[in-house]
């Protein structure tokens, strides 16, 4: 169980407040003419009693207003995740990827990767793999590199001396040993964690074709070096992009990501322009006579907002994605962003579910970003481990 936690009390009001008013801070609204699919990174979900029943059912209220649900951080144990889909009732299906981030006996933090589908809407069809670069890419790339990679690992043998001395010192003085040093490395090789990749399709009305898509879960490289973060990113989105060029040999002709991609921007705008700028500049290539088209709406400003949306607890980072590479004409492209929640209640939007706010609004009686610091302080550290400390994101697609 959670060391810290809201009391039952405070679950009650929280509850109450996310059934009554939850679409005034983002949840979406179930509609039949629309499918909602998204991202929620939910923090080592695990077996079922390393989190309190008030947030089992918060995460149940979040989760039954999507069809399609990529969840990140997904632990060995299941018993969790199961417990969540059954919470939901028969009519959700679940696929999840094996461990990955890790190897087992060695004590690392493996992670799977998730699908929570809602089968009225959204059908799960033949395709499940993972995403990798093959052994001949990563020996090239340590090949062209081998002087960089020389360097970073000799520089990282020199910390790894200090690391051991300092930490013989403080083993002597009853201090507690420091983290051994990580390596920078100076190119991308391979993904942190395997990308899980799933194939759907959302049935149409009416006997129309169905949005047919490769759905891929990604929870990307976290860690101070910011720069090794965007290149795995870019990475991936090189990789969608390249299979996107390769449309006839897909099984679908379409590709949407969901994941928390770790992209940090609050304190560099001019990143997030450069990322956007790269993603959209790849539209005006012609990939080999395929044309696929490539949105992050995430990227950019929501037409309801003055900023790009914030995805993690403490409301200053945009962590969380949802990516397209598409042939379907039907699915949005970059240019209607702008039009994104304007045009009807079953068209094209996209949005975060900020609980912060509503925790804070039904316990405090204001916004999160109002309350002292030490009320911020208490109110994030009874739900960043029980909890998340990411918000889950949604995009709303008329039903085909």
């Amino acid at each position: 169980m959670a060391k810290k936690s809201f009391s039952d009390s405070e679950w009650q009001k929280i509850h109450d407040l996310t059934r009554t008013r939850g679409e005034e801070f983002g949840l979406p609204k179930r509609r039949p003419g629309s499918v909602v699919m998204g991202s929620f990174n939910i923090r080592k979900l695990g077996a079922r009693d390393k989190k309190t029943a008030g947030s089992w059912q918060m995460m149940s209220l979040i989760a039954e207003r999507y069809d399609l649900l990529g969840i990140q951080e997904v632990q060995d144990d299941l018993s969790g995740l199961k417990h969540l889909k059954n919470s939901l009732g028969k009519n959700y299906g679940m696929v999840a990827s094996d461990i990955t981030g890790g190897y087992p006996g060695r004590g690392a933090s493996p992670e799977r990767l998730a699908f929570l589908f809602r089968w009225a809407k959204v059908e799960r069809t033949e395709i499940a793999s993972d995403i990798t670069y093959d052994r001949s890419s990563v020996v090239g790339t340590l090949f062209d590199h081998r002087n960089e990679f020389f360097a970073a690992f000799g520089d990282h043998n020199t910390s790894l001396d200090k690391w051991q001395l300092e930490n013989k010192k403080r083993k002597r003085e009853g201090k507690k040993p420091k983290a051994k040093p990580v390596v920078h490395l100076p190119e991308f090789v391979t993904f942190i964690r395997q990308p899980l990749c799933v194939s759907f399709q959302v049935t149409g009305a009416g006997g129309a074709e169905p949005y047919r898509f490769l759905a891929v879960n990604a929870h990307l490289l976290y860690g101070k070096y910011k720069d090794e973060r965007y290149k795995e990113f870019l990475a991936l989105v090189e990789w969608l992009v390249d299979r996107a060029k390769k449309s006839s040999r897909m099984y679908y002709p379409n590709i949407i990501l969901f994941g928390d991609c770790n992209l940090d921007f609050r304190k560099s705008k001019t990143k997030r322009r450069v990322v956007d700028d790269f993603i959209k500049s790849m539209n005006k290539e012609n990939l080999k006579g395929a044309r696929a088209k490539i949105n992050f709406p995430f990227l950019d400003i929501h037409p309801e907002q003055t900023d790009v949306f914030a995805t993690n607890a403490r409301l200053s980072e945009t962590y969380d994605q949802i990516g397209l590479v598409v042939h379907d004409k039907r699915l949005p492209v970059s240019d209607k962003n702008q039009l994104a929640g304007t045009i009807g209640a079953n068209d094209f939007d996209y949005g975060v579910f900020n609980f912060v706010d509503l925790f804070s609004r039904a316990l405090h009686g204001k916004d999160f970003k109002a309350l002292t610091a030490l009320q911020k302080k208490t109110l994030l550290s009874k739900f960043e481990h029980d909890f998340t400390d990411h918000m889950p994101i949604w995009m709303r697609l008329p039903k085909p």
